[in-house]
């Protein structure tokens, strides 16, 4: 409980630093305004309250919208879709319809749904309750908290007194100077304000969920002593197939050897092959029969001492791990050796790199592998198994992002190898959790990941995705190149003339393709751009890397 409320205190503190202001809505009180602009920046506001006064009543329908909108938004769902289904008498929204298919919303006994009518606050924590429910929430994780604090709590209806306990329990119903006011209508702002809330407790909650089942994964696995910061990386290895069988039952937290290290890149270059690499027989080593490190010498991923031992057993220092990940980037062909844009010297310790690591050591911080020790990079320290298998699969993502777009190993030139190196890069947080105002490195929002993504090599531009749009120089689909940013509308009826339509940012990897920090259920993902719900909203492109 604890590790998970640490959670929810940090990304609130994300999320109010990068907030924007709310604009495109009337009459918005100075206590909403942050809510209400970030609710509008992730398409989260249906059409229904533009342009609405925000101090007025919300109606039913108009929270029902929004409460689809954010459950889309959770489960990764494009949308209602057309219905002909009509559940009620009084209306065929398709929205009311799909929210009552997911169980968010009734009606009333008459067979009616009253879309009209102003929403109570206790109806507000039904629906809001209920769209958490429905988005996989277990309330039973919640420690409930008494009403009685609350002078009015005796007035909550029974269908709602447990969804108000839970919304003052998880911080969305504050009160009102000891009242609930259940039976008072809600103002938009209001319904907006506390919905943010509802939102981002949810966003940490899905998170801190996936975070825990990877963990009892690899526990499961038979895996211990691995550091909660490792667990993401592992488990992706893991499911990879990646982990050797030298490694089973291991703990994480030790020194991992020379010979374990050989197992774990020949298994990567194989995967990435698609074929098992078969040693010439020789044994290379006078120390070592280990056909893993064999395979690893034949293709110049390692190399033994000068007296002709391999020491499969010794511990590997860090910076020699450095000079075997460069090793196997060199044998998969990705071109860079070295990198002039990264100084050592930005590190406390850098000048202890021996000479033979400062270019591969150079390189892993440039491809963002390697991101040091808060001011060190800690070169003659031992690595431990969780650290090479981490920093090794950062490596591997991007080798093999850059291998596929170019599979014969030619020569580009400059600007087209930055291109690919932004996109590897992003490649490499494929499956990295959403949060709102996630900046990186270990979650993003949509504009905090394309953004982090370009300042690792340089560049910076805005913050929000609205305000990205007007950075760089405005392409088509038909234009795109890798490494353009790649901008979507709330809805396929939003203003394609009017960039204030946007609420969503990816970055183009070619072939149609993109990745973006999509939702809290999905995380860093590629999706398509050629076809489907991201080519119905597509509202443009923008180039930063102009020529």
């Amino acid at each position: 409980m604890k590790r998970k409320l640490l959670c929810i205190l940090l990304s609130l503190v994300l999320i109010v630093s990068c907030i924007p202001t709310a604009s495109a809505y009337s009459n918005v009180s100075s206590w909403a305004a942050e809510a209400v602009g970030a609710m509008d920046s992730l398409g989260l506001l249906p059409q229904s309250l533009e342009n609405v006064d925000m101090t007025s009543k919300i109606t039913r329908a108009q929270m029902c919208q929004m409460a689809v909108l954010v459950y889309n938004q959770f489960l990764g769902t494009p949308g209602v879709g057309p219905d002909s289904t009509k559940y009620f008498s009084d209306t065929s929204d398709p929205a009311i319809a799909y929210a009552f298919e997911q169980g968010i919303v009734g009606g009333y006994g008459d067979g009616t749904f009253r879309p009209n009518n102003n929403l109570t606050r206790q109806d507000f924590f039904k629906i809001t309750y209920n769209v958490m429910a429905s988005a996989y929430w277990d309330y039973s994780s919640v420690e409930l908290k008494s009403l009685d604090a609350f002078l009015d709590a005796g007035t909550v209806s029974d269908y709602a007194l447990k969804p108000t306990q839970v919304m003052v329990s998880i911080g969305v119903v504050q009160g009102d100077s000891g009242r609930l006011n259940p039976l008072a209508t809600t103002t938009c702002e209001e319904a907006i304000v506390m919905f943010f809330r509802a939102y981002n407790y949810m966003c940490t909650w899905m998170n801190s969920i996936n975070e825990e089942n990877k963990e009892i994964q690899i526990r499961e696995e038979g895996y211990t002593g691995i550091s909660p910061w490792a667990v993401r990386e592992v488990s992706e290895m893991q499911d990879n197939g990646m982990i050797p069988a030298c490694l089973n039952n291991c703990n994480m937290s030790t020194s991992i050897n020379r010979a374990q290290m050989c197992s774990i890149a020949v298994t990567a270059y194989e995967k990435v092959l698609g074929s098992e690499y078969q040693p010439n027989g020789k044994n290379h080593f006078t120390d070592t029969s280990d056909p893993d490190v064999n395979a690893a010498y034949e293709l110049g991923i390692v190399g033994g001492y000068g007296d002709g031992r391999f020491g499969p057993y010794d511990p590997l220092t860090r910076e020699q791990f450095f000079k075997i990940m460069a090793n196997f980037m060199a044998v998969l062909e990705y071109p860079r050796k070295d990198s002039n844009s990264v100084s050592l010297y930005s590190f406390k310790d850098g000048s202890l790199v021996s000479d033979y690591a400062k270019a591969p050591t150079r390189l892993m911080l440039y491809i963002g592998a390697v991101r040091g020790d808060g001011n060190y990079l800690n070169p003659k320290n031992n690595t431990s198994i969780e650290e090479a298998i981490a920093v090794f699969l950062r490596c591997y993502k991007y080798t093999v992002s850059w291998k596929e777009a170019h599979p014969d190993g030619e020569e580009i030139d400059e600007k087209a190898e930055l291109r690919d190196d932004i996109c590897a890069f992003a490649r490499s947080f494929e499956g990295y959790p959403y949060v709102y105002g996630g900046n990186g490195p270990n979650y993003f929002d949509c504009s905090g990941f394309v953004l982090y993504v370009y300042k690792h090599f340089g560049y910076s531009f805005s913050r929000g995705a609205q305000e990205q749009y007007m950075d760089g120089l405005h392409v088509g689909m038909s234009e795109l190149l890798p490494g353009d940013l790649v901008f979507f509308m709330g809805s396929a009826y939003s203003d394609r003339n009017n960039y204030r339509s946007i609420t969503h940012v990816g970055l183009y990897l070619g072939d149609g393709m993109f990745i973006h920090a999509s939702n809290p259920s999905t995380g860093v993902i590629i999706s398509t751009l050629s076809s489907g719900h991201y080519y119905n909203v597509f509202f443009g492109g923008c180039r930063i890397l102009k020529d």
